[in-house]
């Protein structure tokens, strides 16, 4: 109740009591007292209600599109019970505590995607374009929209309304966006549901490089489906395990959200462990104690002895390979807590502890299926929204899972900062956003990651037989192949590895040759494999020996393998090896696939090629825009058969430079239509 009603209603109070005693003194005087006062009353009350209620956090903003909420003063502020929110405890300060000693590793880890992962979200911090945007998908209209500091979005009411409640489809919501998740290539937006610190999830996501809005379904490889309701609960249950420090879901018996973190985004404590016993360490040290933020009386005199090896702070660097991965590996693994009580009060693990007193690494063995059945999953299913067929990592975001298997790291001593920076190295005359990209160290875009143990010498043409300054004697591409998928591109695996066809082909995987020459066979790679570096070839079928793997993989291959073909033919040493010409009708045949994130790879790589570059293409447009595009990119392709100088039957294409549309066709009806989900 805020100070003006509280003195109305006192005010009131004593008058009225005053009227009481007045009629029963003098009856008539009193009610002459109460005819005046009792309307008096009643109005004082209306006016008082309305400024309480024009001070009070509404949830999920307003059902009526049109309320002016500038004029009632609301702003981001006012939705912090009803979001999470950052508490330091367990030890743990913030980023900027550290600034005051450590500037240069501050201000590279303040320009990483690290820190931007998970923000609060105004009109100064979110990438998408909320300025009076409209945009419709499915039949649904939504609007964003900014007012004050904070941005809003407008969407059909029986979006976010509980199931089971029947709205009109004409009813609009108005909700004001609290956080953001996501920086490098897309942002994800949440709003308050009233219901504790639980967020939902705005269905459309914003595409950095696009700079558009699309539905959150068209982001990931998933089924299709015309569905773009929001997603409840899914940042306090999921998101915020990886992209924030500290988290504590806080989830009580009775389905509420407290949820509470140290930090949001990850920062520097996330790698280095809590700060604040190294902070006072440190002050105590330099004899600074006046300046420390800490409780003296629980700080450990012990650690002010002097020794620098008594200071409690971990830096990875200074850890041996396996524990300083593991420091990575606690979000980038697929992993699960080893007690489900620490996903809701808070994590376990510290930096310089080994992983497995904390965490359970899936790997397809029949202790995480047993773990899986506990937990009431599916394995079978688990596995294939996570693995390959032989158990390699085929998702992004888990690239310690492929380290971890990988003979540098289990035989030798390779660790994630062998390749990574976290902070950019003085000395790296890169822009920051070219660094923050992957966070490489310099000089590890190429060859220098693996010859900083491997003599060069000993890999020669001998060793790659292509020639040196080509592609294909670049050691990622044979031992670390683009065959992981995630945000919307094919990645490079983790877990390095030989290209052998027979294994590859065992595990549903495309190898690494045929990435690059995708107009050959498996035939082709599998004789130059056996006779350059002795590796068996398999039996292959008569398919196998008489069809591209590029045909193959784009018109049989399942959506996964669609999808990381699609990015492939858009790849500059792929188009090198196997010419364009001929690809560019395989992605326009993939620009209506089923899998909205196939139709986007196909579209961006058939833009690539010169042709094509002004089509006009959405991969979210209705079926009939769509098929409009695809007629418009095959009358492209048909114009000049001149213009395809690459032949032969194993790409499908004749002597004259025509599709041999049959044979095109009876392979595109083989589609591999099973249902895919990728967990990435």
């Amino acid at each position: 109740m805020n100070i003006e009603l509280t003195i109305f209603v006192f005010f009131w109070l004593v008058a009225f009591a005053v009227a009481l005693v007045m009629l029963r003194l003098n009856p008539r005087l009193g009610k002459l007292s109460l005819a005046v006062l009792i309307p008096c009353l009643c109005l004082t009350a209306f006016v008082g209600w309305q400024l309480h209620t024009a001070e009070q956090p509404r949830s999920l903003g307003s059902n009526d599109v049109n309320d002016p909420t500038e004029e009632i003063g609301i702003t981001a502020a006012v939705y912090e019970p009803f979001r999470p929110i950052e508490v330091a405890d367990d030890g743990y300060t913030k980023a900027s505590a550290c600034m005051e000693c450590h500037d240069e590793q501050y201000n590279s880890w303040h320009d990483s995607y690290h820190r931007t992962m998970t923000q609060l979200a105004t009109t100064d911090s979110v990438m998408g374009n909320f300025k009076n945007q409209t945009v419709t998908f499915n039949g649904r209209t939504y609007r964003m929209t900014e007012q004050g500091d904070l941005c809003w979005v407008e969407v059909p009411a029986n979006v976010v309304q509980p199931e089971g409640q029947n709205v009109p489809p004409s009813e609009r919501a108005k909700l004001p966006i609290v956080m953001s998740t996501g920086s490098h290539h897309m942002q994800v937006y949440w709003f308050p549901m009233g219901q504790g610190r639980m967020l939902g999830q705005f269905p459309l996501v914003y595409l950095k490089e696009d700079d558009r809005w699309v539905p959150r379904k068209s982001c990931f490889l998933e089924p299709p489906t015309d569905q773009t309701d929001i997603e409840v609960g899914r940042w306090n249950n999921t998101c915020l395990q990886c992209h924030t420090t500290n988290p504590k879901q806080l989830l009580s018996r009775d389905f509420v959200f407290d949820t509470k973190v140290s930090e949001f985004g990850i920062s520097c404590e996330a790698c280095h462990g809590p700060g604040e016993e190294h902070i006072a360490f440190q002050r105590a040290r330099s004899g600074d104690s006046d300046r420390t933020s800490v409780n003296r009386a629980d700080f450990n005199p012990k650690l002010a002895q002097g020794n620098p090896q008594l200071d409690p702070i971990v830096n990875p660097r200074d850890l041996d390979h396996r524990l300083s991965s593991q420091v990575c590996g606690n979000c980038h693994a697929m992993a699960t807590h080893l007690d489900p009580s620490t996903r809701n009060n808070g994590h376990t693990f510290r930096p310089g502890k080994a992983l497995s007193e904390s965490r359970h690494l899936y790997r397809c063995n029949p202790d995480s299926e047993a773990l899986l059945k506990r937990q009431g999953q599916d394995p079978d299913a688990f596995y294939d929204s996570v693995f390959w067929d032989d158990g390699m990592i085929r998702v992004t975001g888990r690239e310690f899972s492929g380290l971890s298997e990988s003979p540098c790291y289990l035989r030798g001593t390779m660790s994630c900062i062998s390749c990574h920076a976290v902070h950019q190295e003085s000395g790296d005359a890169r822009p920051s956003e070219d660094w923050a990209n992957d966070q490489l160290a310099i000089d590890m875009d190429g060859d220098h990651g693996c010859t900083q143990c491997h003599n060069a010498k000993d890999y020669g043409e001998n060793h790659t037989h292509h020639d040196l300054a080509s592609s294909g004697s670049r050691c990622y591409n044979c031992h670390m192949p683009h065959t992981s998928y995630g945000l919307m591109k094919a990645n490079r695996s983790h877990q390095l590895f030989s290209p052998d066809v027979a294994k590859d082909e065992a595990a549903g995987r495309p190898n690494a040759c045929n990435l690059c020459h995708l107009n050959e066979t498996l035939d082709w790679t599998a004789s130059h494999l056996e006779t350059w570096y002795g590796i068996d070839k398999p039996e292959l079928s008569k398919m196998d020996s008489k069809l591209a793997t590029g045909v193959n993989w784009a018109l049989r291959g399942d959506a996964g393998t669609r999808a990381i073909v699609a990015w492939h033919m858009g790849w500059q040493p792929a188009i090198d090896a196997s010419k364009s010409d001929w690809m560019a009708r395989y992605l326009t045949h993939l620009l209506t696939d089923p899998y909205d994130v196939v139709r986007y790879i196909a579209g961006k790589s058939l833009k690539a090629i010169k042709e094509f570059r002004d089509l006009e293409y959405d991969y979210v447009a209705d079926i009939a825009d769509r098929l409009s595009a695809q007629a418009d990119a095959i009358k492209r392709w048909n114009v000049k058969s001149e213009n395809h100088p690459s032949t032969g039957e194993q790409i499908l294409i004749d002597s004259e430079g025509k599709l041999l549309i049959q044979q095109f066709r009876e392979l595109a009806s083989q589609r591999d239509d099973k249902p895919m989900f990728l967990n990435e």
